[in-house]
């Protein structure tokens, strides 16, 4: 569709009074509308008012490992920035923890709310089944008993009885039933007597009453049948362990502790990356050290001016007759010329036998 001219001005006008805030303040706020809880991301790790925080980090490091060189330094950066995301994300697992703990007995009343009103908005797909469920609690049974004082007003109304198919069907799914169930319940025979269909009724069920009569009779049938109902709400409200409900009720504030949402488990996984890259940082900034001090020590040894081999170490001692330790020791280990080492027997010395031999077979 295509706009008109008119259209496309009065859209220019409208932007320019939308342009997001102007203030440097507004500004800076915006900028952290989609941060969740800041431990991930680059810029997000370390918001602006971070900044500062980690300079000094930095900083402190610095002075207490003495980096020696560029690759050192940025090492030393890296584990402060990762010191920062630890404490953040330690910082974020308190405060979480103490705000679910606050609001712990809030949502435990909340939760117990929310499945009885899930059940009773699905009693009619499921009578038996969420009719059973509600009776199991206190919030249920309560809901049913009032359900049910309101169907028993309907039907003692001063006016005239308020009854209809819709509540005869409201009455059978708090009992767990539905009225079109065979063989017919009690309560739609009553129903149905009350409209003056007495086909569903017993033959003691007032037969010698006329029309009338017969209605107001099976009024009061119905309202024995509602009270008979309440009445078991209240046995089972009375047998209802509440001493054990407002343990639980206690006792949620400490269960609290353990968040198992989630955001939580992605929150303690980046805590836990943060760890392990902290010490894998140290451990590299430690070789990283070690090298450097070996590469220093080599280039110091290689710096100084050379000297002649072995005047570094102390000459001998002579003993009296003028000779050395040294002269000593190699006149021990050196055999004299006048005794040559024996040589070792060759594969043509031993020729001369065995021509010997085969000269005395020959003979």
């Amino acid at each position: 569709m295509t706009c008109s001219l008119k259209q496309i001005e009065a859209n220019r006008k409208n932007a320019q009074k939308s342009t997001g805030p102007k203030t440097p303040e507004g500004k800076e706020r915006s900028r952290a509308n989609g941060l969740k809880h800041g431990l991930t991301g680059a810029g997000v790790v370390v918001p602006t008012e971070d900044a500062e925080k980690l300079d000094e980090r930095f900083a402190a490091l610095e002075a207490e490992l003495k980096p020696s060189g560029e690759l050192a330094r940025s090492l030393v950066s890296r584990v402060a920035l990762l010191l920062i995301r630890m404490e953040r994300s330690a910082e974020h697992e308190a405060k979480s923890i103490a705000n679910r703990m606050r609001k712990a007995e809030a949502a435990f009343d909340d939760a117990r709310l929310a499945e009885m009103e899930n059940y009773y908005s699905w009693i009619a797909a499921e009578p038996a089944t969420n009719a059973r469920r509600l009776r199991m609690t206190p919030e249920g049974i309560k809901r049913i008993h009032a359900v049910l004082e309101d169907l028993r007003a309907d039907l003692l109304d001063p006016m005239g009885h308020r009854w209809d198919w819709s509540r005869c069907e409201q009455l059978h799914h708090l009992i767990g039933l539905r009225r079109v169930d065979v063989p017919v319940s009690r309560a739609r025979a009553l129903s149905d007597a009350i409209e003056g269909n007495f086909r569903n009724l017993k033959e003691a069920d007032g037969p010698d009453l006329d029309l009338k009569a017969r209605q107001e009779w099976a009024v009061a049938a119905l309202v024995d049948l509602i009270d008979g109902e309440i009445a078991k709400l209240q046995a089972l409200n009375e047998a209802f362990d509440h001493e054990g409900l407002a343990l639980d009720r206690a006792e949620a504030a400490h269960r609290a502790i353990f968040d198992p949402s989630p955001a939580a488990v992605l929150a303690r996984k980046y805590e836990a990356t943060s760890e392990r890259g902290f010490y894998r940082a140290l451990k590299e900034l430690r070789d990283v050290q070690e090298i450097r001090t070996e590469v220093d020590t080599y280039q110091a040894v290689e710096s100084e001016p050379g000297e002649e081999m072995g005047s570094s170490f102390p000459q001998p001692e002579a003993d009296e007759n003028g000779s050395s330790i040294v002269d000593e020791i190699v006149f021990m280990t050196i055999p004299p010329a006048s005794e040559p080492p024996a040589e070792a027997p060759t594969g043509r010395a031993s020729r001369p036998k065995l021509t010997e031999k085969k000269s005395k077979r020959r003979r």
